[in-house]
């Protein structure tokens, strides 16, 4: 397998003060296409997710947003992030979605801030994965 970076932005470790952390949502992921095809957490280089579960929400995959402190986050929505932990008590602080609340999604091995887990009473949910923290493994060619 060959890595293709990704800029990470910073390590940021896991929050303080969090409730417990539950694990994340999954998908039906099929595990030849996982072995070829990885997402990884840029920090560790653990598996977080694959580009099938990449879904739009409000009719776009990518987003950008600046949050209250003035940092801009250029986020990739995924239906199922595998190698995610999700913590933090829900927030409808800030919404960039409107109507979701959210809870921030670490990375399952290193603990590092790989963005936030959004849900809603009438939707399944969904990771906004921070793009500059990721990086794509790839097949040898």
């Amino acid at each position: 397998m060959r890595f293709v970076p990704v800029p990470i932005l910073a390590h940021h470790p896991r929050p303080a003060n969090t409730s417990p952390a539950e694990p994340a949502a999954t998908a039906d992921v099929d595990d030849d296409v996982r072995a070829e095809l990885s997402i990884l957490c840029a920090a560790c280089r653990a598996t977080i997710t694959s580009p099938q579960p990449r879904t739009a929400v409000n009719g776009s995959h990518d987003r950008r947003f600046v949050n209250p402190a003035g940092f801009t986050f250029h986020l990739g929505c995924f239906s199922a992030a595998i190698g995610c932990t999700i913590v933090g008590p829900d927030s409808l602080e800030y919404p960039w979605f409107p109507g979701f609340s959210w809870r921030y999604a670490m990375c399952g091995a290193c603990g590092c801030h790989l963005g936030w887990h959004f849900r809603k009473p009438d939707h399944a949910g969904f990771f906004g994965l921070i793009l500059d923290r990721l990086q794509q493994s790839a097949p040898d060619a």
